[in-house]
């Protein structure tokens, strides 16, 4: 606020009192699911999609997409059908920019089963426009709650899609671009989730030298 003011003529320039004042230093959270949490939430999720509620039905499938994609909130509910070509969803308003997502047969299985009429072009749509954020959270509060899920945000589930790939031994670089993030820096936060892999390869070459001692030894 005190940069624009000067940038506007309001304060004289460099009299920004702001200035020299440090940050808090902000605490990322690492919240992701784990595979019992998920086998939970599917429990939960399975019974939704029958739910006689259209509204519940379509913030379930916003919820699957959302953990089978990635996605941020905001680039799911946005979803026109238009953006949906083949194996991909072509976001023209990504927060870095104009991004790919590939989809898996998972995700373009659930697109496929969304009702479309020509009414709409959304696809989740709500009374005006598309699915609101509110709805979506209040459809998310009660399903976590009978998934035994508390605390856990609907952006947790990005978290927990790169953290399994993390676990599932997948590049940084490959995660970050799945994510689409503009640096590999948000990206590093899931590298330690990939420790499993680390320390057994570590012990393989551990195991070859110390065979080789062995063998110079004799």
């Amino acid at each position: 606020m005190m940069v624009k003011a000067e940038c506007w003529g309001y304060r004289e320039e460099g009299r920004n009192p702001c200035r020299r004042v440090k940050r808090n230093r902000m605490k990322k959270l690492e919240r992701y699911l784990s595979e019992p949490e998920l086998v939970r939430l599917g429990v939960v999720l399975a019974a939704e999609r029958d739910s006689p509620d259209v509204t519940r039905q379509t913030a379930t499938a916003v919820i699957t997409l959302l953990l089978l994609t990635g996605c941020r909130r905001g680039e799911i509910l946005r979803l026109r059908w238009s953006d949906i070509r083949g194996q991909r969803i072509r976001l023209a308003e990504a927060k870095a920019g104009p991004r790919t997502v590939w989809l898996g047969v998972e995700a373009r299985t659930v697109i496929d089963g969304l009702p479309r009429t020509a009414k709409s072009t959304w696809l989740f749509p709500g009374r005006k426009g598309p699915l609101s954020g509110c709805t979506l959270a209040s459809v998310w509060s009660d399903i976590r709650t009978r998934a035994d899920l508390a605390g856990v945000r609907i952006h947790d589930l990005r978290h927990t899609f790169a953290s399994h790939a993390a676990q599932a031994h997948e590049t940084l670089p490959m995660i970050g671009k799945l994510l689409g993030h503009a640096s590999l820096n948000s990206t590093a936060r899931y590298a330690h989730l990939d420790d499993a892999g680390v320390i057994a390869e570590n012990e393989r070459i551990g195991a070859r030298l110390v065979e080789l001692l062995d063998v110079a030894s004799l």
